[in-house]
């Protein structure tokens, strides 16, 4: 397999044809086809279902695709960080959606001052990704929760609880705390991209809670706004609701139980000096101690 077909395979799915990617890389048409016909031949299978009109992807050819980009992508990340130097080789970092903004920033900010001949760059995605990433070297450490990592590389920062998340005008906002029962019938807004927001869920489900889902949402900001306008409550983690801004109220769930470790992940085998930087910028962050306390009917605004 090489490179070179696969800057075949996008263009032709950029352009939509083989004469266009032929067209876009300035080569012949045979020797293009000729080009993805070894590479199917390697495979072991067809990429591409051909059309009088087009072509497109096979089922499996659009998974192989999806890997192809990765693979050009770390190719001229390679190639660029190799013409700037060891110097400023960058840091990928990888970042759970979940994990806040500000404890992002902070860490951010805290490598530039510790390795300041270092580039950062941060990479989002869930769990199972940011593990993968891990393993393969894509990434050199990773902001995440216990639950997504694990093993000698892991660093805990902070525990993080669970909340029930209001708007300030509730009849539940002014409460000292609640519990699962106090939620039945409520107007729902579940956060469906958030690991624990699922498992609570499942926990109001297996107690025969019965909520009225009003909105699924992967986004963190739709959510607590939506909250606050007073379309349904959700349950979310403290620290990401106290820094949002949001005009919301949180309220310990007395029998709900359900924490999170916030932490840092390094690789089984992590350059030792990048390591010892990232270590060193993760050290500061604990916004957990922050909040210890601030429920009881937190009301953040």
């Amino acid at each position: 397999m090489k490179l070179q077909q696969l800057r075949y395979l996008a263009a032709v799915v950029e352009t939509g044809s083989v004469t266009g990617a032929a067209q876009r890389l300035n080569v012949s048409q045979p020797a293009l086809s000729a080009g993805l016909a070894a590479l199917e031949a390697e495979l072991g299978g067809p990429l591409l279902e051909r059309r009088r009109a087009n072509v497109r992807l096979t089922p499996r050819g659009a998974r192989f695709h999806r890997r192809a980009l990765g693979i050009l992508g770390e190719s001229e990340a390679a190639k660029a960080e190799f013409k700037r130097g060891s110097q400023r080789a960058p840091v990928a970092v990888g970042v759970l959606p979940t994990i806040g903004t500000a404890l992002v920033a902070g860490f951010a900010r805290r490598f530039a001052e510790v390795a300041p001949g270092l580039d950062l760059a941060l990479r989002e995605a869930d769990g199972r990704t940011l593990l993968s990433w891990l393993s393969n070297g894509r990434i050199e450490a990773a902001l995440t929760i216990s639950d997504m990592a694990g093993g000698d590389g892991w660093t805990p920062l902070f525990q993080d609880r669970l909340a029930l998340v209001c708007a300030e005008r509730h009849r539940l906002a002014a409460a000292p705390q609640v519990r699962l029962g106090d939620l039945e019938d409520e107007p729902f807004v579940l956060r469906e991209h958030c690991e624990r927001g699922r498992e609570a869920w499942e926990v109001l489900a297996a107690r025969g809670i019965r909520l009225r889902v009003v909105l699924r949402t992967g986004q963190e900001r739709r959510a607590l706004d939506l909250v606050a306008a007073g379309l349904g409550v959700t349950i979310a983690p403290e620290s990401l609701v106290a820094e949002s801004g949001a005009a919301v109220a949180m309220v310990p769930i007395e029998d709900l139980g359900l924490t999170r470790t916030v932490g840092c992940q390094l690789p089984a085998s992590p350059d030792e000096t990048v390591a010892r930087a990232l270590l060193a910028a993760v050290e500061g962050l604990e916004p957990g101690r922050a909040l210890e306390g601030a429920c009881p009917a937190r009301e953040v605004r």
